[in-house]
């Protein structure tokens, strides 16, 4: 975990989230678990199309989040692993969707970012994770202000039942081309060199 976003970062992203809100355009729900977020890829049908929100998610993704994920799991990414992105927003509200359910991401990495601002307390929500080691045991984490989580996508957690309040995240899953997701690790030898971590992946035009 880490802290991100600042005041102002926060602010300027639900401005820019209350522009889709408050255009009355319909929008298609990010997933099966999640009905009321927004789907940030502009190339994905009924997704919210705001240029400034695709450079924001393009940019955080290739400055930060794929790198450090590389640096983080270095035997879960290899090569054109992380190379496709879908970013969204999901909310949790009485009333509306309450918890989520155990699960795997269908990622190989996942940013997870706290988006209330300071001020705009909740209770309940906290996330809690499945050990690798020991699925006996949770390890649980509860968001402040602009707090980001990286983990891998295999991980397993679930977000526990909210029980004031709203809270409010931007999510990013990294995948292969084409939604594929790697399982298996990678040995010592195959694993990417530090400068290649940290590189710019570029994509091939045939």
């Amino acid at each position: 975990t880490t802290q991100l976003l600042t005041e102002e970062g926060i602010q300027w992203i639900r401005q820019e989230l209350n522009k889709v809100s408050n255009s009355g355009i319909p929008t298609r729900r990010p997933n099966g678990m999640n009905r009321y977020g927004i789907i940030l890829d502009d190339t994905v049908d009924g997704a919210a199309t705001l240029s400034t929100l695709t450079i924001f998610c393009n940019k955080l993704v290739d400055d930060y989040v794929r790198p450090i994920g590389r640096m983080l799991f270095p035997d879960s990414i290899g090569h054109g692993d992380d190379f496709e992105t879908y970013p969204f927003t999901i909310r949790y509200k009485l009333g509306e969707d309450v918890k989520l359910n155990e699960h795997r991401d269908a990622s190989v990495v996942t940013i997870n970012i706290n988006l209330n601002l300071p001020g705009e307390d909740y209770g309940g929500s906290s996330l809690y994770f499945v050990d690798s080691v020991d699925p006996s045991l949770r390890h649980n984490v509860t968001f402040s202000p602009g707090m980001a989580i990286v983990h891998r996508g295999a991980l397993r957690h679930a977000a526990l039942p909210i029980e004031a309040g709203e809270r409010c995240n931007l999510v990013i899953w990294l995948f292969g081309e084409g939604g594929h997701v790697r399982i298996a690790p990678y040995s010592a030898k195959e694993q990417l060199s530090v400068t290649e971590r940290w590189s710019k992946q570029k994509k091939l035009l045939f």
